[in-house]
């Protein structure tokens, strides 16, 4: 009986359960379900079904309704070790000083995440990839936001394995990448078009397929009206003639 405690409780789908449990009702339950759309093209049918026809497990009673299983079933699904999105820290994800901060604070991403059947066994990735994430980063003595390229991990499949051992005499190692350069000027740091990436701590080529043209070549000439989202003529000072006494 402990073997089979067992085997129920790291069952890893609905089918398994009632496989261990109550065979004869996991016939049942597999029939009922392809023979719903059958069963439903009968109903409409103004012809009766005929006597000691094979589909008669159709009519069979069986201890769950087909609804409870089916719920049960896409409950047992949305469970699964799998990528799922989620929200991460920026800060806490970059390992960075705690002066500088960053708008969002919170970037997308998807990570491993569900349930195991073995109590023994975490949801953890088995591949990932590096995104870009563009962000604005911003100092106290700074408050001019710097936009950022940042990379983080994002989970690609997942398995439900053992637990990692870690080590008591690994120390952690914090992240070489600076997300804010170390500069007090007022003004932005790198020229538009361009991005500051923390990887490689320096300003490189914003990654866009489409070219710009710079804010500051027309709007020297006019003033921005937000409401029409149009482009006003600057008013020209007046100048007072000097009058004779």
């Amino acid at each position: 009986r402990r073997q089979w405690e067992k085997q129920v409780r790291s069952s890893s789908s609905l089918d398994e359960l009632l496989r261990l449990t109550d065979f004869p009702d996991w016939k049942l339950w597999k029939c009922r379900l392809k023979l719903q759309p059958l069963q439903v093209q009968t109903e409409a049918s103004s012809f009766p079904p005929s006597v000691g026809s094979h589909r008669s497990t159709r009519y069979a009673t069986i201890p769950y309704s087909l609804e409870i299983l089916k719920a049960v079933e896409e409950e047992w699904q949305s469970i699964q070790c799998m990528p799922r999105e989620t929200c991460i820290d920026v800060a806490q994800e970059l390992d960075s000083h705690t002066s500088v901060f960053f708008k969002p604070p919170c970037v997308s991403v998807h990570r491993c995440g569900g349930c195991c059947n073995d109590e023994g066994l975490t949801c953890r990735n088995t591949s990932t990839v590096y995104v870009n994430k563009t962000i604005f980063s911003l100092t106290p003595f700074n408050l001019v936001p710097e936009p950022v390229l940042i990379k983080v991990a994002n989970h690609t499949a997942c398995r439900c394995m053992e637990p990692a051992i870690i080590r008591r005499n690994a120390q952690l190692r914090r992240r070489s990448g600076s997300c804010f350069p170390p500069s007090k000027d007022s003004g932005r740091l790198c020229a538009s078009g361009w991005i500051w990436d923390c990887s490689s701590e320096k300003c490189i080529p914003y990654p866009s397929s489409t070219s710009e043209l710079p804010l500051r070549s027309w709007l020297s000439d006019c003033e921005i009206d937000v409401e029409r989202c149009e482009c006003l003529p600057r008013p020209q000072p007046i100048v007072w003639a000097p009058t004779g006494i």
